[in-house]
């Protein structure tokens, strides 16, 4: 996924300098397969690029106009996740006092942040474009519009009184466009929360499994400010949630030395995981990854992973497919118990330690626990 002559989607200047390569990555980590399916995403190359006047991140290419249509990636299985949803719906509306208000979620997936605007005391509504996730936003009685938002299409039924999007800004081709429709659907004074994955957390790390062609752009604090401010809107607050996965924004209408060492630290982890892998296979140990999420099935394909039993996920939605490019079976917590394996190697690094309280508690695995970092760690057990 290369382009000839890349230009920054943030502040639109040319001339931007390649700052990873990511050979043989899945093209689509959102899509799990069933049997028929198998083959049909490809491995592509990534490209992500640094612009050297403002600093933004991003893949240059564009996934189509209609990618999300059939989207489905959710995470809201996760109790860990409800908490985290929970309590900072609640920080948002008591923050701007949008008890009673209407209040609009872009990119509202399958409705069970608007169900926590609800109960927070907001009125919400939601606008998705995926048919699939309005379907179980639907089928929870909640108001759900079709469609993407942009500046010459805004949302429904504005304006609005506050506004929230999560998750969503990273995937969009045009970030001004995106919030220019937003900021078009509002009210005098609204607020608003955007949520993002936090690129310092990325950097920090070298952490390569979170570049991936489903997100095309990648903020830090610093960008995601200057695209908010950029766009008319005031940021109040800046703050890192979910475990510091996430950069959050709290919003009122009105790269780093890191960097250099990305891909040499990407070389040093994928031969770091391939060798793990090697050396489980060579002892004679079966081994498990936990977690089809994006950094998974990232890590999965670039480092060309082999001799995988299976994949275990909470999502009910992914069992009995299949990892894209590495075609791995995808299958609930239980059959750690039903088939067991030696070795887990854990991949969804924003729910490490609901995993492994789960792993050392009711699953009762005895095993070896590896996860996912900087280096692979193997964890001691409680």
């Amino acid at each position: 996924m290369t382009s000839r002559s890349p230009r920054c989607r943030l502040c639109l200047r040319e001339g931007l300098r390649p700052l990873l390569e990511l050979p043989h990555s899945a093209a689509n980590i959102s899509r799990m397969l069933d049997q028929r399916e198998i083959g049909m995403i490809p491995a592509v190359t990534v490209s992500v690029h640094a612009c050297p006047w403002c600093g933004f991140v991003q893949i240059t290419d564009s996934l189509g106009s209609t990618f999300y249509d059939d989207y489905m990636m959710t995470a809201s299985h996760s109790p860990q996740m409800q908490d985290y949803q929970a309590s900072q719906a609640s920080d948002f509306v008591d923050r701007y006092g949008l008890r009673g208000k209407r209040v609009v979620e872009v990119g509202c997936g399958d409705g069970a942040y608007l169900e926590r605007l609800s109960a927070a005391g907001a009125r919400p509504s939601g606008i998705e474009p995926s048919a699939r996730f309005r379907e179980f936003a639907l089928r929870r009685n909640l108001p759900v519009f079709a469609g993407y938002v942009t500046d010459q299409s805004p949302i429904p039924e504005s304006p609005y009184d506050g506004f929230v999007t999560r998750q969503v800004l990273e995937h969009v081709p045009d970030p001004h466009d995106f919030l220019q429709g937003i900021r078009r659907s509002l009210a005098p004074g609204a607020a608003g929360l955007v949520e993002v994955p936090s690129l310092e957390q990325a950097l920090q790390y070298q952490r390569f499994y979170d570049f991936f062609p489903d997100h095309l752009n990648y903020f830090s604090m610093r960008t995601l400010r200057l695209a908010l401010e950029m766009n008319g809107f005031a940021v109040d607050a800046l703050e890192r949630g979910m475990e510091d996965e996430y950069n959050v924004a709290f919003v009122r209408l009105d790269l780093s030395p890191e960097e250099a060492r990305l891909q040499e630290h990407t070389d040093r982890i994928v031969a770091e995981v391939r060798g793990f892998l090697c050396e489980e296979r060579a002892a004679g140990r079966r081994v498990a990854v936990w977690g089809s999420g994006g950094k998974g099935i990232a890590a999965m394909a670039v480092a060309r992973a082999e001799g995988i039993a299976y994949v275990v996920d909470s999502d009910p939605h992914k069992h009995g497919r299949f990892t894209p490019v590495t075609h791995f079976p995808i299958v609930p917590p239980q059959r750690l118990k039903t088939e067991p394996v030696d070795t887990v190697l854990v991949t969804a690094l924003a729910y490490r330690s609901e995993i492994l309280r789960e792993l050392f508690g009711p699953l009762g695995f005895s095993g070896r626990v590896a996860v996912l970092g900087p280096h692979l760690e193997i964890v001691k057990r409680p």
